[in-house]
């Protein structure tokens, strides 16, 4: 069972004022939330080393309740102002400190010019908290991957020419919802042809048709108990091209080389150089243009980084992807992505669905 008090002991600790605040209003923070308390709805959580408090509306009283297991919940319309003013007055807090990445300048200015709570902004103190897996989040990271390899793999046989971007994408995320996953991870990116050269495509745009010769690139993920997967695999719609080849087994060397070589104590630069010198060596550098990776858990994109840019250093049980790509425009692109946790001697691959060669599909 997950220990949520000794998680917001952790927190309070690595905070310099007398309490803590973690705001969640139309998504601006629901991991902190839910990581602390195990709550999913809208609230305010007020930790402090003596007491704490969940402050929220009639719609998510009930749900609270049945959410943390007796963790103080008070309801308050006003919860997002007066209210929140008011818990700190009761409370005896008058300096907190904010995650200056999860809340906006206006909540926080607005918080100052109460007069009644000085707020101290650091920069996010659950999220470096979050970085280390525990063995149950462990286990529902392996969870999401295999529920979305396993939909993958029912879809695979499903495919044919003439089928829309869109309609795949339903498909998959149909499968994926009929498991056990909470739900998908995130929107799905399923492109085609051309369309695979865009990191971030929405298919429900395009709806482009695939065609023989096509890459077809599949970016997705479920989410179990919040717990996010983040996987890219890369198909080829009937027999690949020469070209096509070429630049597939371009990526795969480069993902099994940084698989190969991450490990605790490695920086995130470090690791993201031995993928991009890879692509590099075979002329691609150019069309290499994102980060090797980022942390997965109860947010899609979380620390840790893996990019030229990186101040991130890896350690044992954090989890992230390996996703090196080659994206050339008008042609398509490639991207080959894996989930893996951090260990002492290298790391563990989570995810399984086969990626040793372009697979012919449709």
């Amino acid at each position: 069972m997950t220990d949520y008090a000794a998680r917001r002991e952790m927190v309070i600790r690595s905070v310099d004022a007398e309490a803590f605040l973690a705001f969640n209003l139309e998504g601006s923070d629901p991991a902190s939330i839910r990581y602390l308390t195990g709550f999913t709805g809208e609230g305010a959580l007020i930790l402090t080393d003596r007491q704490g408090v969940l402050l929220t509306d009639s719609r998510y009283t009930e749900q609270a309740r049945r959410e943390t297991a007796g963790f103080p919940i008070e309801e308050s319309r006003t919860w997002t102002g007066d209210g929140l003013i008011e818990a700190f007055a009761g409370m005896g807090i008058s300096r907190v400190s904010v995650a200056s990445r999860r809340i906006s300048h206006h909540f926080f200015e607005a918080l100052g010019r109460s007069g009644k709570v000085t707020p101290v902004a650091i920069a996010d103190p659950v999220a470096e908290l979050r970085k280390i897996k525990s063995p149950e989040e462990l286990a529902s990271l392996r969870k999401a991957a295999r529920i979305a390899e396993d939909a993958l793999i029912r879809l695979l046989d499903e495919i044919k020419i003439g089928m829309d971007e869109a309609e795949i994408a339903l498909r998959l995320e149909w499968m994926i919802r009929e498991g056990e996953a909470e739900g998908v991870a995130f929107p799905f990116n399923v492109s085609a042809g051309e369309n695979t050269a865009l990191n971030h495509y929405n298919p429900f745009i395009g709806r482009r048709p695939i065609k023989r010769g096509d890459f077809l690139l599949f970016d997705f993920g479920a989410c179990v108990d919040g717990y996010r997967s983040d996987i890219t695999r890369t198909f080829s719609v009937g027999r690949p091209t020469g070209e096509a080849k070429e630049i597939y087994d371009t990526v795969l060397r480069a993902n099994l080389a940084a698989i190969a070589a991450v490990r605790s104590g490695m920086t995130g630069v470090e690791a993201d150089a031995v993928a991009r010198d890879s692509i590099a060596a075979a002329g691609h550098a150019e069309h290499f243009g994102h980060g090797l990776g980022h942390g997965i858990g109860l947010e899609v994109h979380e620390a840790p980084f893996l990019s030229p840019r990186s101040k991130d250093t890896l350690g044992a049980g954090m989890t992230v992807t390996i996703e090196p790509g080659i994206y050339i425009t008008g042609v398509g692109g490639v991207r080959i992505e894996d989930d893996i946790v951090i260990t002492d001697e290298g790391c563990e691959v989570i995810t399984s669905f086969p990626k040793d060669r372009l697979i012919e599909v449709g």
